[in-house]
């Protein structure tokens, strides 16, 4: 999978161009996946420091953590706004923005599984640090890479048949929806989960509403907002669900939960494995619903 990546720079004097990596963030817009780390063991950095500056690196570095955290809860609650989503072009403006103090390296693409996979090769070739990291607990990041992937594979086009995280609508109700494929109306609703995540209890919840306005979409139709128009949701629109299962029944109590809504619903659910399947659903019914 395609990541892009920026190593983070500390440069005492600018004019004379000395620095020491301090850092990497990298990120990958197939998966929403985006990662910083820094380095564990600063002694280097603190040995070039001779006005006292090293501070605004780790408040630089702070201020991109907190984004990326911001970003990742975007990604996991479906009511957050858009404008906390990092991307590419976000990290091509950082390196353009920042040429002072703090610097960073051109956005460069590298290849990886997952941006901790691309952060453990920056950081083992390009950033002095004896200190290993591993990742955290699991996102739904390979399920919307996943799902993507699928959706260009059968043709679909990102924008103009696919609308990736917009916002339905059906009477009262009002959720975050991950993708709808549309040709003048919507054809398909697609939604990913992982059932691997520590909060169980959050994510019951956040499927229990989303379950509920795709009852009242079921029920009555309902309409997304791509942009700054309006497209129309049919009752019988086809809705899928694909989903990370858990390693382990005992540490996954929203699993049960959410069965019955999917089978409740007449949802379609399927491992991540098999988003093919959806795409190819998607696809015969884009080519139903085009004129002749």
């Amino acid at each position: 999978m395609k990541h892009v990546y920026s190593l983070i720079r500390y440069v005492p004097d600018p004019v004379r161009g000395e620095f020491i990596n301090v850092g990497a963030i990298a990120g990958c817009d197939e998966s929403s996946e985006w990662e910083i780390r820094q380095v564990a063991n600063p002694a280097r950095a603190r040995r070039l420091d001779e006005r006292g500056s090293l501070s605004a690196v780790w408040a630089f570095m702070d201020k991109l953590g907190r984004a990326v955290d911001a970003h990742e809860a975007a990604i996991e609650q479906p009511t957050a706004a858009d404008d906390q989503l990092l991307s590419e072009e976000w990290l091509a403006e950082l390196w353009t923005r920042y040429r002072n103090i703090v610097q960073l390296s051109p956005p460069t693409v590298v290849l990886a599984d997952s941006t901790t996979d691309a952060l453990d090769d920056i950081f083992d070739q390009l950033v002095v640090d004896p200190v290993p990291h591993r990742g955290g607990e699991n996102t739904k990041h390979p399920a919307l890479a996943a799902v993507r992937r699928a959706y260009k594979a059968a043709g679909l086009a990102k924008a103009h048949d696919v609308h990736e995280r917009v916002i339905g609508h059906a009477g009262d109700h009002r959720e975050r929806i991950d993708f709808a494929v549309a040709n003048g109306r919507v054809v398909q609703l697609t939604q990913t989960w992982s059932f691997r995540v520590a909060d169980q209890d959050t994510l019951a919840e956040n499927v229990r509403a989303w379950g509920w306005t795709v009852r009242a979409i079921k029920d009555q139709g309902g309409t997304v907002d791509v942009g700054d128009r309006s497209i129309e949701i049919p009752s019988d629109v086809n809705v899928a669900v694909v989903m990370i299962p858990p390693v382990k029944a005992e540490n996954a109590a929203a699993i049960n939960d959410a069965r019955a809504v999917f089978e409740k619903l007449e949802v379609e659910a399927v491992d991540v494995e098999h988003a093919d399947d959806v795409a190819a659903a998607a696809s015969d019914l884009l080519r139903a619903a085009t004129p002749a």
